[in-house]
């Protein structure tokens, strides 16, 4: 299950194996407003996320 939090949340499923950086590619999103959980740990974008897997991206807010 891929998840977005933040903004423009949603959810869907992952149907084949993909590295990370590929599916923000594909979700249009950027690694600088988002940071990518998998199964609940930080990872960076050449991790490989399996179909059974959890994936978060959550969205970076800033504001002083």
């Amino acid at each position: 299950m891929i998840r977005v939090v933040g903004r423009m949340g949603f959810s869907e499923r992952l149907e084949r194996s993909m590295k990370v950086k590929e599916i923000m590619e594909q979700l249009r999103l950027s690694d600088e407003r988002f940071v990518s959980l998998l199964n609940g740990t930080p990872v960076t974008g050449d991790e490989v996320v399996k179909p059974d897997d959890d994936l978060a991206f959550i969205e970076i807010f800033s504001g002083g």
